[in-house]
């Protein structure tokens, strides 16, 4: 399969264009034959007016905020978690302090194109070049970039069949609450700005041409090239450092040499992992290909779509910060929710398929993130619920300040258990011991460490006061948009799944004997899940009339997917599907998060048509033509694209301790194929083949000694498995 994307059509529309990046810079690339645009991204790149905030101790008023949920009057407890624990924005009429990421700035590149024909434009999901050719009065022109994953900077190559005057201008949108100021420097121009009270950040841009140049304020005029080499370079004071104490460029002036070694890394970045689908290539344009598949045609597009996720992802996240709302690429200066932080879901999605392709630089990135929230979530533990530990607020952005900063929503506990979660799963996954003694086991340390302050008992068992499950409501709670009660299924899965895995994690180091007590006792205490009239997985703690049965989160089905509580076969199971069916026939999973999330709930229950199904939906209902994942009305947010990667991997293996389920899902529509270096719990790298949607054979290698029971349709083997030796299976 050729793994590009490409249009014979220009777009001046930004979710339209190419995306580019290597974690710490991003840029986006479309416009016309005449004038090219390059739109710069930074990581770091946050407004920053509000990185110091701070917060209230609200903490006295927990008592009173139980009290009335106790008694059932969900409203005034509703109301009164939000008036003391929701904090500004949301609906409260107050200014919200989450910080939105912002675009550095515009790199503008004119030239006489005239008439221009033979149009193209593609993006090579392998190296991470963006490219465009025409043809113009000074006959072929090609236009080249990447974002060098080497050399750190945006590297832009210009060539024209015949000699032509071009220009090249550096620029930032209009923003009332940055300044901007130019200035000349060796061979180019370099921007500076600065926000209103927030930080401060610098954009270079180094030129190389066989023409003549002169450099008016921000405009760089070019007489006679037919070669134009740009790089371009971006920093920001965000972790206390100038701005220029990050942006270096290469001695080399050769393109073919950057790309190259670019190139290199790049692939390096995305893993060894393989995944190969007889299925015939389409050689139309991509946004034909959409269109096509949208009418049922076109198989290969979902296996361009699983690619261009691990594009997207290598991209995005392979700098020091996790990929946001809209990944790295953002034009707007008020972008939607500030394209931040949303830690009940958005982020944990992105990071899905990550063990399974071995993409541990990426995994990095949001461990760095977690990390960064560990010291004032002490203090937000502390100030809003007078407890000890760690806690996270529904929202946020870079500064660690994890407050409650989305009123009507914020309520809610679950950050720190489902970050905790995607530390533990990578100790699953790589057996890293240093790991789990070092990142993994502290973290989870402090997350328990809230709930045994938090949790408090009645009637003999350990309760949830206040509890939300994200973002739904039931009746008796007025207009509020998210309500507010006791013991969510959500909350109890969560807790149940922390206090195990901090155990497990615990005994594995061999500490804390005292606390893996408490832990596993604090588990049994815990309400039990149930069932309504329905047969269905209550959602809080018994059978409420849903304001929204269609409702976009899938909060209580937690348990199934994406963790592996749910044992497959066992009453919650049962109950979980029965309630995914159900939130279905409703209309559930109009958003593209939300139908990548029902694919991957599908697929997690061997449900692999209906896996498809939902994922044929992502694609057809909720792509631009450049495959990037919206958020209706038209709002590009990455999250989409990551779930429907993590489909895929879900409908081809699973895998839970002990044992792996090859082809679990298998579509009709991909009967024959291979995966090579698929990554299973226990260090197992696995790869095999299948025909006429049969397996046909597999490799399973693991680190370590193990035994491993390995199932596919009726088929199972019990594999005793050697240490660096592969086991081989032929059917």
């Amino acid at each position: 399969m050729k793994k590009q994307l490409w249009f014979d059509k220009w777009t001046e529309e930004y979710m339209e264009g190419l995306p580019v990046g290597n974690g710490r810079l991003a840029a986006m690339m479309l416009g016309r034959p005449e004038k090219l645009r390059i739109a710069l991204n930074h990581e770091w790149m946050w407004r920053g007016e509000n990185r110091f905030r701070e917060m209230e101790d609200v903490s006295a008023h927990l008592e009173e905020v139980r009290k009335a949920l106790l008694e059932e009057d969900f409203l005034k407890g509703t109301e009164l978690a939000n008036k003391y624990f929701g904090g500004n924005g949301g609906i409260s009429g107050i200014q919200h302090r989450v910080d939105p990421y912002e675009p550095v700035g515009d790199v503008w590149i004119e030239m006489d194109a005239g008439e221009a024909g033979g149009y193209t434009r593609r993006l090579d999901l392998e190296t991470g070049l963006a490219e465009t050719v025409f043809t113009a009065p000074c006959g072929q022109v090609s236009q080249r970039l990447f974002v060098s994953c080497t050399d750190g900077c945006v590297t832009v190559d210009v060539t024209a069949e015949n000699s032509c005057d071009m220009a090249v201008i550096l620029s930032r949108i209009e923003d009332p609450r940055c300044e901007i100021g130019y200035e000349a420097c060796a061979d180019g121009v370099c921007m500076s700005g600065a926000f209103l009270d927030g930080i401060s950040f610098k954009a270079k841009l180094l030129i190389n041409t066989d023409g003549t140049w002169i450099l008016e304020k921000n405009r760089i005029s070019v007489k006679g090239a037919t070669k134009l080499l740009l790089l371009i370079q971006a920093g920001t004071n965000a972790k206390g450092e100038a701005p220029e104490a990050e942006m270096t460029f290469p001695a080399e002036w050769d393109f073919e040499l950057l790309l190259k070694r670019h190139a290199d890394t790049f692939r390096t970045l995305k893993g060894d992992a393989v995944l190969d689908v007889d299925v015939e290539d389409c050689d139309l344009p991509t946004d034909q290909r959409i269109r096509l598949f949208r009418e049922g045609g076109d198989p290969a597009m979902p296996l361009l779509y699983f690619e261009y996720g691990r594009y997207l992802m290598v991209s995005g996240s392979s700098g020091e910060l996790p990929i946001n709302l809209q990944g790295k690429w953002n034009e707007e200066l008020q972008p939607p929710w500030e394209a931040d932080y949303h830690l009940d879901i958005n982020l944990e999605m992105c990071y899905w398929f990550v063990e399974t392709l071995g993409m541990k630089h990426a995994a990095n990135t949001l461990f760095n993130l977690i990390e960064r929230y560990v010291p004032y979530g002490k203090v937000v533990a502390q100030k809003l619920y007078g407890c000890k530990g760690v806690t996270m607020c529904i929202q946020t952005d870079v500064w660690g300040r994890v407050t409650p900063e989305a009123c009507g929503w914020a309520v809610w506990l679950g950050a720190a258990p489902w970050l905790g979660q995607h530390m533990f799963m990578h100790w699953r996954y790589t057996k890293d011991i240093n790991f789990l003694k070092d990142r993994c086991y502290p973290f989870l340390k402090e997350a328990a460490a809230f709930f045994e302050d938090y949790l408090f008992e009645k009637d003999g068992m350990l309760w949830i006061a206040p509890s939300q499950s994200p973002e739904n409501r039931f009746e008796g709670t007025g207009d509020w948009p998210v309500s507010i009660g006791v013991n969510s299924a959500m909350d109890v899965e969560l807790i149940t799944e922390l206090m195990n895995s901090a155990a497990e994690a615990a005994e594995i180091l061999g500490v804390d004997s005292d606390k893996v007590c408490l832990w596993r006792q604090i588990v049994s205490r815990l309400p039990e899940l149930s069932t309504d009239s329905q047969g269905r997985l209550n959602e809080w703690d018994k059978e409420r009339v849903e304001v929204e049965p269609g409702h976009r989160h899938f909060s209580h089905l937690y348990g199934l997917h994406p963790s592996q509580l749910f044992e497959p076969g066992s009453w919650e199971w049962k109950a979980a599907e029965k309630s995914l069916d159900s939130r279905l026939s409703n209309g559930g999973g109009h958003t593209g998060w939300s139908r990548s999330w029902v694919a991957c709930m599908m697929a997690r229950l061997g449900r692999g048509e209906e896996a498809w199904k939902h994922f044929m939906a992502l694609i057809g209902d909720f792509a631009t033509v450049s495959l990037l994942d919206l958020h209706p009305p038209r709002i590009f947010q990455i999250d989409g694209n990551m779930g429907g990667t993590a489909c895929v991997c879900e409908m081809l293996m699973q895998s839970r301790r002990g044992t792996l389920y090859l082809l679990p899902a298998l579509p009709k529509a991909w009967p024959d194929g291979s995966v090579k270096n698929f990554r299973a719990q226990d260090n197992v790298t696995v790869s095999y083949t299948w025909k006429n949607g049969v397996l046909t054979g597999f490799e399973v290698i693991a680190a370590e000694d193990q035994v491993l029971k390995v199932i596919s349709g009726d088929s199972e083997w019990s594999l005793e498995l050697k240490a660096g030796e592969a086991a081989n299976v032929k059917m």
